[in-house]
């Protein structure tokens, strides 16, 4: 009900705005597509950045049509994607080789790895609502942004407003009883813009277990809403709110006669809110600009059995910081200090033990980034930050990143750098603080790593081929349960050893025709960590190849587009645990084919219908041992748009 009422104001707001709407072109979009804001501390362009990067625009999204940005993330070099089941399930991303918690997520700049959650992302809770562009810088970016960016970065950014208004709604409704509905749009005027969006999602689901028949159903409502106004030349504010409420069912592991998911009445009620505003004020003739920025982001999850709350855990996350962009000549140096308080809160039933606490951590950083453009064809970034954590070891991180033209065509790339993950709250206090020795000497885990690539261009850039290869040990992995023979109670500490990470990635692109285009991408990973005895071993859910190849093709006067794409994931070792007495086991996963095909037309300026088929060829695959996906899915709506 709340949702309707929501999707009835805003119709009626965007209605009144109805006489004034007027289409607008999107004159800096191309320009846009080539400025990359997460690569360095200040705007950079794509052909300066030496990490290896992707840039997945709102044009795509639509063309695919997805509803989550996991279903794009697939068709992206580096990224491996797990589902655990069905729809809105828990989902896990891992980029070239590294732990899912490895991978920071900005949405509109706001650090959205949930410390409630072991400081991985809630990928589940993720919709392409009223996302505007989705950047991916591959490689350590720790220098720059912190813990959790050793692997990569993928930062969200939402549409904004621009001059005359826009609005545009859209109904979908397919398979397993699956309902979607948005509204999203905005308005401006000279020096102000104001956008919005909300959506729902509700599905009935498939089964997760491989026996049994009960759907696991979830829903999830996205709101957003993002303001920026210019007060004069030199003074300009933003702020931006994007909220989540999500609900889905899943399958408990049966663990007593089979050591499998099995059907049962367990849920998880979930909300995260992300909270972000700045003001920026430019001296000395636009020499230097100055941004004090605030962030926030908070958690809430619930777990159900039966309809009755069980346990849950929460997690708040406060930003202040304040950067100086010092134009020197052609060159650029960014310098940023930022305070960060985190807190983490846990409830449950005392059963074993007792899980309530309630955690604190305060975080002061200092960034230097170095944007070097003073010598011909070359681009040069060199960074350093330090952390200083208020209850463990501090943590320094570097950088360098290179980007040459060796010709017009050619471009050759280089980034070397450090990269840093904290530890999370409950290797730091565990499950059940009373019995869990805190261990005062852990270390953050820290990897070294380094990436060469280069990018080609044929026949005035109709062709575009990319190779990258990739390298990276880990060191001081964290184990959160390493048992102490003379305490009897379990503790956390720093692995001997390391974990190396290695690698190539393509990708190429192939405009046939104004209106066919192809594209492909091939990643081999090789991950490997130590085990016990000092033997390398294959580390779990990272497939050694995955790929993807795609075509998009657009007639009739360009109101038409069909567009298909085929992931390919490569088998995979997982852990499955029987039922005791019985030792734990590895397990190999099949490899499969995961074909979407989509298609649009308009009918006129303002109307267009689309259709999409998820999972073509009825693939049966599992991503995560015993965890069942959907099969085949249709889907079909209606979008209606005015504006720009």
């Amino acid at each position: 009900m709340k949702l309707l009422i929501s999707l009835a104001i805003l119709l009626c707001t965007t209605a009144a705005f109805g006489p004034a709407i007027a289409a607008t072109g999107d004159d800096n979009s191309q320009e846009l597509d080539n400025i990359i804001v997460t690569a360095s501390r200040s705007p950079l362009a794509k052909v300066n950045v030496g990490s290896s990067t992707t840039v997945i625009t709102y044009q795509q999204i639509q063309r695919r049509q997805a509803r989550y940005v996991t279903d794009l993330l697939r068709s992206v070099p580096g990224f491996s994607v797990s589902h655990s089941g069905t729809t809105g399930s828990q989902t896990q991303v891992r980029v070239r080789g590294a732990e899912a918690n490895h991978v920071l997520v900005l949405i509109d700049g706001v650090r959205a790895n949930d410390p409630a959650g072991g400081d991985e992302f809630r990928w589940e809770l993720l919709s392409t609502n009223n996302v505007e562009r989705i950047e991916i810088v591959r490689g350590p970016q720790s220098s720059l942004w912190g813990s959790d960016a050793v692997a990569a970065v993928v930062n969200v950014i939402s549409r904004s407003g621009g001059n005359g208004s826009t609005f545009a709604g859209y109904g979908e409704g397919g398979s397993n009883n699956t309902l979607n509905a948005g509204l999203n749009g905005g308005t401006g005027g000279d020096g102000w813009s104001l956008a919005y969006g909300i959506e729902r999602l509700d599905t009935d689901g498939t089964n997760i277990a491989r026996i049994g028949d009960e759907n696991d159903d979830s829903n999830m409502t996205t709101g957003s809403l993002s303001g920026k106004y210019r007060a004069t030349d030199k003074l300009s504010l933003n702020l931006g709110i994007r909220t989540v409420d999500a609900y889905s069912q899943f399958d408990p592991a049966d663990f007593f006669v089979t050591g499998l998911p099995t059907d049962g009445d367990v849920s998880t009620d979930s909300a995260q809110t992300y909270v972000q505003g700045g003001v920026t004020l430019s001296t000395l003739d636009q020499r230097i600009l100055h941004h004090v920025n605030f962030r926030y982001f908070d958690s809430d999850n619930q777990n159900l059995i039966d309809g009755v709350l069980d346990a849950s855990t929460a997690s708040d996350r406060r930003t202040i910081a304040y950067q100086a962009d010092i134009q020197l000549d052609r060159n650029l140096l960014s310098l940023a200090l930022e305070h960060e308080r985190t807190g983490f809160q846990q409830r449950g039933q005392i059963v074993f033990g007792d899980p309530n606490q309630d955690q604190e951590t305060q975080l002061n950083s200092a960034i230097v980034d170095f944007q070097g453009k003073s010598i011909a064809r070359l681009t040069w970034l060199l960074g350093a930050r330090y952390d200083d954590y208020s209850d463990f070891d501090n943590a320094l991180t570097g950088r360098l990143s290179l980007a040459y033209d060796l010709r017009e065509s050619t471009r050759l790339r280089g980034n070397v750098g450090t990269g840093q993950k904290a530890p999370t709250f409950t290797e730091r206090f565990g499950f059940f603080p009373g019995q869990f020795i805190g261990n005062p000497d852990l270390q953050p885990e820290t990897s070294t790593s380094f990436d060469l690539g280069i990018e080609q261009m044929f026949m005035d850039d109709a062709i575009e081929l990319q190779l990258t290869y990739f390298n990276q040990d880990l060191e001081n992995e964290i184990n959160g349960f390493v048992f102490d023979p003379v305490t009897f109670l379990f503790t956390a500490d720093n692995i001997d050893g390391s974990s190396s990470r290695k690698g190539i990635e393509f990708a190429g692109r192939v405009n046939i025709a104004e209106n066919v285009e192809l594209s492909a991408m091939y990643t081999y990973t090789d991950s490997n960590e130590e085990d016990g005895q000092g033997a390398e071993i294959r580390e779990l859910r990272r497939p050694k190849h995955a790929g993807s190849v795609g075509g998009n093709f657009r007639f009739l006067d360009e109101r038409a587009n069909l567009s298909v794409v085929a992931d390919y994931g490569g088998s995979r070792t997982d852990i499955f645990f029987p039922p005791f007495p019985a030792m734990s086991e590895i397990v190999t996963l099949d490899s499969y084919w995961l074909v979407e095909l989509t298609g649009a037309y308009d009918i006129s300026k303002t109307v267009n219908l689309f259709a999409r088929v998820a999972n073509l060829l009825d693939e049966d695959y599992e991503q995560i041992y015993g965890y069942q996906t959907p099969g085949r899915s249709v889907f079909a709506g209606i979008r209606v748009s005015f504006g720009r």
